[in-house]
């Protein structure tokens, strides 16, 4: 339990880099998607779930995960319910986003620079690109013109197109068409901008303050 806890970041970011690497995962093995997909939410559940220390915090987490997991089984055996598509959509942001609120209270935590300090806001950021993603889907969900779209999209195409747009990197490959498609797209760059600047200048103020003592 005590390197579980120096290491807890660590072991997120690791974990929540192997679910964005999914794809990879699916075309170099035979096992079938649907576990592979399971299997890697699991982790990042198991392992997220770390970072909160308070043991209501942990529970949420735990149920959160547990009926992500159940709409993501109960999606695969019947892919053509809506219902279970969108119960499977607001789990996952419900599930991130308390990753994230729980991060951003460990991280306030921290008074000087150290491994878990860097770690944290990379992690924050991949959480906020995971939740774009989810954002981005449910969109298309609600209007199928919304992108347009490469030959061959799976729903991983908006979680890279999310993360393409927090980093202002613009392919061209995805291009939103509708006005909410747009628009989402707007916030989501201008949210990855500040991020990056907001972490920069905490970064730096408190690495200050660490040398200045």
């Amino acid at each position: 339990m005590k390197y579980l806890e120096k290491y807890k970041y660590l072991i997120s970011l690791l974990s929540v880099f192997s679910f964005l690497l999914t794809p990879i995962h699916t075309a170099v093995t035979s096992f079938n998607p649907a576990y592979i997909i399971v299997i890697n939410y699991t982790i990042v559940i198991l392992s997220s779930s770390l970072i909160a220390t308070k043991k209501l915090a942990k529970l949420i987490t735990y149920l959160l995960g547990f009926l992500t997991l159940v709409a993501i089984w109960l999606e695969f055996s019947d892919s053509n319910s809506q219902t279970l598509l969108i119960c499977r959509l607001v789990l996952s942001f419900l599930l991130f986003g308390c990753f994230c609120f729980i991060l951003i209270r460990q991280l306030l935590k921290i008074k000087e620079v150290n491994l878990q300090f860097i770690l944290g806001p990379i992690l924050g950021f991949l959480y906020l690109g995971i939740i774009g993603g989810v954002l981005f889907e449910f969109v298309h969900f609600l209007d199928a013109s919304s992108f347009q779209l490469t030959k061959g999209f799976s729903g991983y195409s908006f979680y890279y197109f999310s993360f393409i747009s927090i980093t202002s990197v613009g392919y061209g490959d995805i291009t939103p068409l509708t006005a909410p498609a747009q628009s989402l797209t707007l916030v989501l760059n201008i949210i990855g901008q500040f991020y990056l600047a907001i972490v920069i200048g905490v970064f730096v103020g408190k690495y200050i303050n660490t040398k200045s003592d």
